[in-house]
């Protein structure tokens, strides 16, 4: 189903992994390339029927928080609080998978499960990013500002993915993770989202990709 409103994208977020340090940053104990039929990207969008749970482990960090990121890009995991939160608030375009997640010290952390996005992908509308000259340690170097996607393709949800892996979400998520002090996690207003040249039109070469998925 396509937004017949338009898009608003001050009210939408890149939602990404912070890169802090204190959070647990988990690994898979058995690499998904060893189990039949699994990929990470298939398990990120929802699209597979998960009986047996994917193992985690802490690789590095000291806490656990409501949501813990991967070593793999499009894997995460977040606690009962949270998918209770979303579930309460009837946030769209997201579901969960079992997983088993493990401290350092290989104790089962309870109430985890993995982060799937539902919610459509969307193709990158890559003209309406502006270039800009940004000073960087070493020199000015030249970067895209703004992250927009073909309103034609939106579906509507609250989580989706534009392109082959960034996620975003509305204003709605975003107010609920703050509200309820949602931690280890960074939301960056679309318009306001900032990429190197080199990313950005790495990015353009793989859309060709992303038609084959929408």
């Amino acid at each position: 189903m396509s937004s017949q409103i338009p898009v608003d994208y001050n009210r939408y977020y890149e939602f990404r992994d912070p890169l802090q340090d204190r959070p647990y940053r988990l690994v898979d104990r058995l690499p998904l390339e060893a189990l039949p039929g699994i990929s990470s990207h298939l398990l990120a969008r929802g699209k597979l029927d998960m009986e047996a749970p994917i193992q985690f482990d802490a690789d590095s960090g000291s806490r656990a928080t409501d949501v813990l990121w991967s070593q793999m890009v499009l894997l995460f995991c977040v606690s009962g609080r949270l998918v209770r939160l979303l579930e309460e608030n009837e946030i769209t375009g997201w579901s969960t998978y079992p997983v088993e997640v493990y401290d350092r010290k290989g104790a089962l952390l309870p109430d985890y499960h993995g982060f799937a996005v539902t919610g459509g992908t969307c193709g990158q509308d890559f003209d309406r990013s502006v270039p800009f000259d940004k000073e960087m340690p070493g020199g000015h170097f030249t970067y895209y500002r703004g992250l927009y996607f073909h309103e034609s393709q939106f579906d509507g949800s609250d989580v989706f993915w534009i392109g082959v892996g960034t996620t975003v979400v509305s204003e709605r998520v975003y107010r609920l993770f703050k509200k309820h002090r949602i931690g280890n996690t960074r939301f960056t207003p679309l318009p306001e989202f900032e990429i190197s040249e080199s990313l950005f039109q790495s990015m353009r070469e793989s859309e060709s990709w992303v038609h084959e998925l929408l």
